[in-house]
């Protein structure tokens, strides 16, 4: 009887701890971030927030993999992981802000972040996680434990580019959001509405943010590999023509 009684508590658990993370309304403040990080560095760990929701995907994929064991224990091995769940681009922009980025690019971005410095490791690859669901268990095991995402693009780099870059990236970033505001209304209708297929008026807004916003993210690593290889040399910042929600 003892047995039977441990068996059926072990399976009731199991779900709780086969799911250690799930995106569920989670909506901390960037001072609750700050309390992890700091939980993180006497761990020596690094801090992960993952910013990302249920209808997507992509989201969705990532944290499937992040719960299979043993990828999960591995990875609370390196890190204190905590979940954003930004319902309709409605939430996390005060995250990614705390730690220094006006904006985060699509869904999920995983920020994995210095604890002892509070520096974003990983800006470069952010949008590579975007389609998570399209990545092998390999690459996940590279990425995340192996720590094949840094690059000397997280190098600081000279006050001069570095105002400059902030600039465009503030510039860019309203732009973005005036863009998930104007596509968030048809994605939510869409998501709620049980169809099987997208409203082709939906798939042209979402494409049309899509390709901006990635664009962006991209110019924005480029130019940070040109500030880095040529530090005297005032940076050369695209610029956009007007978009479709401008």
């Amino acid at each position: 009887m003892k047995y039977v009684l441990l068996l059926m508590i072990s399976l009731l658990a199991w779900p709780a701890a086969a799911q250690e993370w799930q995106f569920a309304g989670q909506a901390p403040t960037a001072e609750q971030t700050k309390d992890w990080q700091q939980q993180a560095a006497k761990q020596g760990k690094d801090l992960m927030l993952v910013l990302g929701a249920n209808w997507c995907h992509d989201s969705t994929a990532l944290l499937e993999r992040f719960n299979q064991s043993p990828f999960r224990d591995q990875l609370k091995q390196q890190y204190q992981i905590h979940t954003v769940d930004v319902s309709y681009f409605e939430r996390g922009y005060d995250i990614v802000q705390a730690y220094g980025e006006p904006i985060y690019y699509g869904t999920p971005t995983v920020m994995i972040i210095d604890a002892g410095s509070g520096q974003i490791k990983n800006f470069a690859s952010w949008q590579h996680w975007t389609n998570a669901s399209k990545h092998s268990a390999d690459e996940f095991q590279a990425y995340f434990l192996e720590q094949d995402f840094l690059t000397p693009t997280e190098e600081p780099l000279s006050e001069a580019h570095r105002q400059q870059l902030s600039a465009f990236k503030q510039q860019q970033a309203e732009r973005i959001k005036a863009g998930y505001e104007w596509v968030a209304p048809q994605l939510k209708a869409y998501k709620t509405s049980g169809a099987q297929q997208p409203p082709q008026r939906f798939i042209q807004q979402w494409m049309a943010v899509a390709k901006f916003r990635n664009q962006v993210h991209e110019d924005i690593v480029a130019a940070h590999k040109k500030a880095l290889n040529a530090p005297e040399t005032p940076l050369e910042l695209p610029s956009y023509p007007k978009q479709a929600w401008e």
